[in-house]
């Protein structure tokens, strides 16, 4: 067993000492949440569970400081894609979600037409939001990203470049508010004894020995713009190999025992610090930035904003580490609510 399970177990165990019962499953956390705000009443703050685990626990987070500071609020299940969370937005149901910044711009600039198109560097409009063929190629949809934000060059768009440009790609009645701290961006990882045998500091000295490297991903991964010819495009890497994985356990046991010499896993990944892997820092920036951000509805009152806004100042990658920790995984320790607990808990 890998030291992360051990982690998590033991973080498990202390936390949930004394409880008395048993942790309700995660419907059961959404429903009760909902039931202790009157979901009839139009001051209510609805927030959407978002697309995954870690939007799911920072909803709860969300919605317990809102009713810690005395505004009422609940937590919503409306569907864990985007189109069914912009519905829900759109049409009331949901007031405000969790999401991150990369994929929410992508998703926005490719469904939604912008309010005001943005510029690009030569003053022209940018490119349109369903990238052409010549667009597309080599480096797909990075390339798109940048020439949707009118950034040109050798590098891919900052996380401020991103979060920038997100309010003029949202539907109208939709907006951002304040920035978070907590980045989840996807790095290359190696051993520490990879690392050393190559001398890799960053991934601009991955290319030399790329060839030599098999490098494992996510599903669909390799294929895309940030895998294999995402490598080749910025940092000259073609490696042996890039095998795709299922899951981010079977990943990280193939980096592990040396199955693949290299992989590709969010920057907010347990296994990152468990396994005393090495984070190769990306300076050219192909891979996509992801900062936690909240969009909410027009009718998202400023009293519920501050309070968000404030959440959100204070919200760090680490936390979304241990987010990861306690719920993420096929047997979570915690439920989402549970979770967004402790986190709430701890010193700042």
């Amino acid at each position: 067993m890998r030291v992360r399970a051990v982690a998590v177990l033991t973080l498990a165990a202390l936390t949930l000492t004394g409880c008395g019962q048993a942790a309700p499953q995660d419907g059961g956390d959404d429903a009760q949440t909902g039931a202790s705000a009157s979901s009839s009443d139009g001051a209510t703050v609805k927030i959407a569970t978002g697309v995954d685990v870690q939007t799911k626990v920072l909803a709860h987070l969300y919605q317990q400081r809102l009713q810690a500071d005395g505004v009422k609020a609940s937590v919503v299940d409306v569907g864990s894609s985007r189109e069914q969370i912009m519905d829900a937005l759109q049409d009331g149901r949901a007031t405000m979600v969790p999401d991150f910044s990369g994929d929410l711009y992508v998703y926005a600039r490719q469904h939604e037409t912008p309010a005001t198109p943005q510029p690009s560097a030569s003053g022209s409009p940018a490119a349109s939001a369903t990238p052409t063929a010549s667009s597309d190629a080599p480096r797909g949809l990075l390339d798109s990203l940048g020439q949707f934000l009118g950034i040109t060059g050798e590098t891919g768009p900052s996380d401020d470049d991103v979060y920038r440009a997100l309010p003029d790609v949202l539907p109208r009645g939709i907006r951002l508010l304040d920035s978070s701290g907590a980045q989840r961006t996807d790095r290359m990882v190696v051993t520490a004894a990879t690392g050393a045998k190559y001398s890799l500091g960053d991934m601009n000295s991955v290319g030399t020995h790329c060839g030599q490297l098999s490098v494992g991903m996510p599903t669909g991964y390799a294929a895309s713009a940030q895998g294999e010819r995402g490598l080749k495009a910025y940092y000259d890497c073609t490696p042996k190999a890039a095998p795709e994985y299922g899951s981010t356990d079977e990943l990280v046991d193939a980096l592990l025992s040396d199955g693949v010499q290299a992989a590709v896993l969010p920057s907010t990944d347990p296994a990152i610090e468990d396994g005393g892997l090495v984070a190769l820092d990306d300076p050219d920036r192909l891979f996509r930035p992801e900062r936690a951000v909240v969009i909410g509805s027009d009718s998202l009152s400023d009293d519920a904003a501050a309070t968000v806004n404030a959440v959100s100042a204070d919200l760090t990658s680490e936390d979304l580490t241990t987010i990861t920790r306690l719920a993420g995984g096929s047997s979570p320790a915690m439920t989402p609510e549970k979770a967004a607990t402790y986190v709430r808990e701890q010193p700042r």
